[in-house]
């Protein structure tokens, strides 16, 4: 059926026919909706679209260049990896040759202070035996001028207790003479 069909129908009173004055009534009634939503539609598309277009085409644009942006950066932060990871091993290799160059500076150290303590005790060892070897004389000398002593001492008990006055003298100048040339030896 024609739609035009039922409009002339929805204008002709039929009684026998009540469902196709509904159907009639309910077209008539969308019609001005239809026409609305038409104008409507219509001014959306002019006044809308090209607007909403434009702002959706400009965040695809921002997208797109954000994307570009990351895969500009993730290739600019793979080359500063490469540049860093080249550093670190340049890095590597100079705390490798400064480690290596202390510790052969160590072990000249090690052999200069080495050298140097066994002069110093070497050193140390020879005034020792000069201080001992000095000692020795010194003590010799005390012993030398105690038994000196004692053995004038003995006598001059000897000499008292036997001999008269001017013998005793005689000896006496005797044994000084005789100490004299003995102290002033040398050894």
């Amino acid at each position: 059926m024609d739609p035009l069909q039922f409009l002339f129908l929805a204008s002709e009173r039929t009684t026998y026919l009540p469902m196709f004055d509904l159907v009639a009534q309910t077209f008539i009634q969308m019609v001005p909706y239809l026409i609305s939503f038409g104008v409507l539609v219509f001014f959306f598309a002019k006044f809308l679209y090209k607007p909403v277009k434009g702002i959706l085409q400009k965040r695809a644009d921002n997208i797109e260049a954000d994307i570009k942006n990351a895969s500009e950066n993730r290739a600019e932060a793979s080359a500063l990896k490469a540049h860093y990871d080249e550093k670190l091993k340049s890095i590597e290799a100079e705390r490798t040759e400064i480690l290596e160059a202390a510790r052969t500076e160590a072990a000249v150290r090690v052999q200069q202070i080495l050298g140097d303590a066994k002069e110093e005790a070497h050193i140390a060892r020879e005034r020792a035996k000069r201080d001992i070897a000095a000692e020795q004389a010194r003590v010799k000398a005390e012993v030398t001028q105690a038994i000196i002593d004692i053995s004038t001492d003995m006598a001059e008990k000897l000499v008292a207790a036997s001999i008269d006055k001017t013998t005793q003298d005689r000896l006496f100048a005797e044994a000084m003479d005789e100490l004299e040339s003995t102290a002033f030896r040398s050894y």
